[in-house]
């Protein structure tokens, strides 16, 4: 059971978060497709949410994450997430978000409102290479994706992104201040639907295309998570 604490923290099976909640030590891959814009709305539907699309395609996100020093625990993420627009702000909207540990699945649900739920997954990242066979607790098949990014650029990205959430019939707002070396470019990706999740089936409807518009492979992720804030409805 989460529980909001007087001071804006918050404790967590037993245990305090505050605020910036910190994420260390991490690396991450993301491929970025453009799906079917009526398919994503139909899933925005209730939201107050509206795709961002050109010629009725919106980008889709395709994020893995292995998080090893960090507030939340050590564990791996894999989700999907799409760009949208709420009232003129334009940002991810995260929307599945499946993890490997029930701690930080209860965290990520009271602080943020993110989607988590518990997963199996068998992730690595390794240089340009980023694989994930993804299953949920039951062991039903949701995903299997390779990535694959082969251009280095010699450089640390600074960035700042603003995730988006539904909750209690609003939004949630969580800013997001990142620092990410190690950073890979290319366009090599493959996704594999399971069958009988909605997960899978979800993104099947959706219409990924063989190749991704891009791919990135990070091998080092740190960031910094404000509280979420309600936007005006």
């Amino acid at each position: 059971m989460a529980t909001l604490l007087d001071d804006g923290s918050w404790e967590v099976q037993g245990r305090r978060i505050g605020f910036p909640v910190r994420i260390g030590e991490a690396s991450a891959a993301c491929a970025t497709y453009l799906v079917r814009a009526a398919g994503v709305r139909a899933l925005l539907a209730g939201t107050g949410l509206e795709p961002v699309s050109v010629a009725g395609r919106t980008p889709l996100f395709l994020v893995l994450v292995d998080y090893r020093v960090n507030d939340l625990g050590d564990y791996d993420e894999a989700g999907v997430a799409f760009l949208v627009r709420h009232r003129g702000r334009i940002g991810p909207y995260v929307h599945q978000l499946p993890v490997t540990q029930a701690f930080t699945m209860e965290a990520g649900r009271a602080l943020w409102g993110l989607p988590k739920w518990l997963a199996r997954a068998e992730l690595a990242i390794d240089g340009p290479d980023a694989t994930c066979h993804l299953a949920d607790d039951e062991g039903r098949q949701v995903l299997t994706t390779a990535m694959h990014a082969g251009l280095r650029l010699p450089f640390t990205l600074p960035g700042a992104v603003t995730a988006l959430a539904p909750h209690d019939g609003g939004v949630l707002a969580s800013p997001v201040r990142a620092r990410i070396g190690g950073l890979r470019v290319g366009r090599s990706a493959s996704v594999v639907p399971g069958s009988g999740h909605p997960m899978a089936d979800e993104l099947r409807a959706l219409g990924l295309s063989r190749r991704p518009l891009a791919t990135v492979v990070a091998d080092r992720v740190a960031f910094d998570m404000d509280p979420a804030t309600a936007l005006p409805r």
